[in-house]
């Protein structure tokens, strides 16, 4: 049905990106023309279907068996997906060097609990994998037994119960992927490729697609400096 009647008009669709892995040859398909496209769609949005429909499954199990309301229900992803976006059809490791643009590495996040937690608000705030793990031991009232103190991620389960996140956080996202490692304000991103490059930083407020390179622009140096700092003490760390 997806290959005869939808048009895909959400997904982007840029020439393929230089450094992609499979550009040449028979090593996999890319999108190169409508039709591989076409095809190489279908089969993500119908798995995403798939997926829809068995997540309601275990909902409606829940709910018959009156546990709906007094379960925490998470559904989060382990990476990002390009299907055509900066000329991607692939993950992170879909270019060599691995890429780090936000359609790589940010994740869908829905957490849902009915009478508890507010449905359909949307949460700005730059959030992180390694914070579910301190958040949900909070939720449920484990915090002082945790000993995460010392660990990368910090608890939002005060957004779960309706208030404002505790304390002055950074609104920083750190990730790694390989040889590449990656640092992202909610308006700047760094990407320091080890042992030489090639980096990159993007100016997302500007560029939210993050189609303009400008690491050699001399207006961010600062920035670009304090944002590696910054990077290097959280691994060291």
């Amino acid at each position: 049905d997806y290959f005869k009647h939808c048009s895909f008009e959400s997904v982007r669709w840029d020439p393929i990106h230089p450094a992609h892995l499979a550009k040449e040859g028979s090593s996999g398909s890319i999108g190169r023309d409508a039709d591989e496209r076409r095809e190489l769609l279908s089969g993500y949005f119908s798995a995403i279907t798939a997926m829809d429909s068995n997540i309601g499954r275990l909902i409606r199990w829940l709910e018959r068996n009156d546990l709906r309301d007094n379960t925490l229900v998470v559904f989060s992803s382990d990476n990002g997906m390009n299907m055509g976006h900066h000329g991607i059809w692939g993950k992170g490791n879909g270019t060599y060097p691995p890429n780090m643009f936000d359609t790589s590495v940010k994740v869908p996040t829905l957490m849902s609990r009915p009478g508890h937690i507010a449905a359909g608000q949307v949460v700005p705030d730059l959030l992180s994998h390694y914070d579910l793990m301190p958040t949900i031991l909070d939720y449920v009232g484990l915090s002082r037994r945790a000993g995460y103190a010392s660990r990368p991620g910090s608890s939002f389960a005060s957004l779960l119960n309706g208030q404002e996140l505790r304390g002055q956080r950074p609104v920083v996202v750190h990730d790694e992927y390989g040889p590449t490692r990656m640092i992202r304000t909610d308006s700047k991103k760094y990407v320091h490729r080890y042992p030489d490059g090639p980096n990159e930083f993007f100016d997302l407020f500007n560029d939210p697609e993050e189609k303009v390179n400008q690491i050699g622009n001399p207006v961010f140096q600062q920035s670009i400096k304090s944002m590696r700092s910054e990077l290097q003490t959280w691994f060291e760390r």
